[in-house]
């Protein structure tokens, strides 16, 4: 299970690296992951500008199926903080699925240990033929044109048109709660780009509310029924994306399903009005841009309310009953959710 920060800490000795590279003597130093520890794993000093010491220091530093945190002093200078620094986050689609998610669910920390005011440019790559000084370009050049709007701009813009083009009267009736759209952390992005892969079949979402993003909680390469249960929180919120894998009619199927979990009346009012704002979103977030296509979408009440039965049932409505009694999950212990009342009545109708 990998949460979005995944608790591991910088060891001593990185500590007092990242101290030396408030100097500036150093031009690279290389940042890793090694027995549950943030370590300093190399170094080189500068020699000449950032241009020419670039690809000549950075290149054979790298391992191309191993991720890394890569820090590059820049030549400029600010006049709060010292000297800036280019931070790449390195995670290679070649590296261990493990791997790949420490090193995601891990950057947030990095950063912090390091001092986010050092950072003056950051970017990620998952390539070797990107660490390079032609690459680094051409992330400004994209990053300088046209910056998109940020989500209080586009708000306020949607604001505007709808008081350009309202028609309003004593009796025009307004929306009192528009759909909110949030950005993906990165660590969402890299979750699903795995979940595409098959490499990961359990994703569960959260929402920060004060930053406005959407937050990778944690995700499984293999997860049960029961087990996704258990986790699920009873006070608050959650979006999921499970693959269900099952038999049914003696065919393996890998069902793909959107899962929305509020916990009604033990949750806040505010907070469940924010995540059934941002559903929408989401979904269509995930289905554009990540070309996924979901089987069903669901909402869920409670743990009790997940369970084969229930599955099945939407998944294979006609055949519900007869797939439930013949699966080798065990039953749940109380017939208390809209599952198991659905299959008698299907028994019942069944036997006139």
């Amino acid at each position: 299970m990998m949460s979005h920060q995944s608790g591991i800490a910088a060891s001593k000795s990185l500590r007092e690296k990242f101290a030396e590279m408030k100097d500036g003597h150093l031009r690279v130093v290389v940042v890793g992951i090694a027995n549950e520890q943030i370590v300093w794993k190399d170094e080189h000093n500068a020699e000449k500008t950032f241009d020419q010491d670039f690809d000549k220091m950075l290149l054979p530093l790298v391992q191309k199926n191993h991720a890394a945190y890569y820090f590059i002093r820049l030549d400029t200078i600010s006049e709060t903080n010292g000297h800036n620094w280019l931070l790449i986050t390195y995670i290679p689609d070649e590296a261990q699925t493990r791997e790949r998610m420490l090193y995601a669910s891990t950057l947030s920390t990095v950063k912090k240990e390091f001092g986010l005011t050092y950072v003056a440019q950051e970017i990620r790559v998952s390539s070797k033929d990107e660490m390079t000084l032609h690459s680094f370009y051409q992330h400004l050049n994209a990053k300088a044109a046209a910056p998109p709007r940020t989500m209080r701009e586009e708000e306020m813009l949607e604001i505007h048109q709808r008081e350009a083009h309202a028609d309003i009267s004593v009796n025009t009736r307004q929306p009192t709660l528009q759909g909110l759209k949030f950005p993906f952390d990165e660590n969402v992005i890299e979750a699903i780009h795995l979940f595409k892969k098959h490499q990961v079949d359990y994703i569960q979402l959260d929402i920060d509310h004060e930053k406005e993003l959407i937050l990778l909680s944690h995700s499984e390469a293999h997860a049960t029924l029961e087990h996704i249960g258990k986790h699920l929180p009873s006070h608050e919120g959650r979006y999921h994306l499970y693959r269900f894998k099952h038999l049914f009619n003696h065919k393996a199927h890998d069902s793909i399903l959107f899962l929305y979990s509020v916990p009604g009346h033990s949750s806040r009012v505010k907070e469940r009005m924010i995540y059934a704002s941002c559903k929408e979103s989401v979904i269509d977030n995930i289905e554009s841009k990540f070309g996924l296509t979901f089987d069903k979408k669901l909402e869920i009440g409670d743990a009790s309310d997940f369970t084969m039965e229930y599955l099945m049932q939407e998944l294979h409505p006609e055949v519900a009953a007869n797939a439930a009694a013949s699966s080798s999950f065990a039953k749940p212990k109380a017939p208390s959710t809209r599952g198991p009342r659905r299959l008698v009545k299907a028994t019942d109708s069944s036997d006139d």
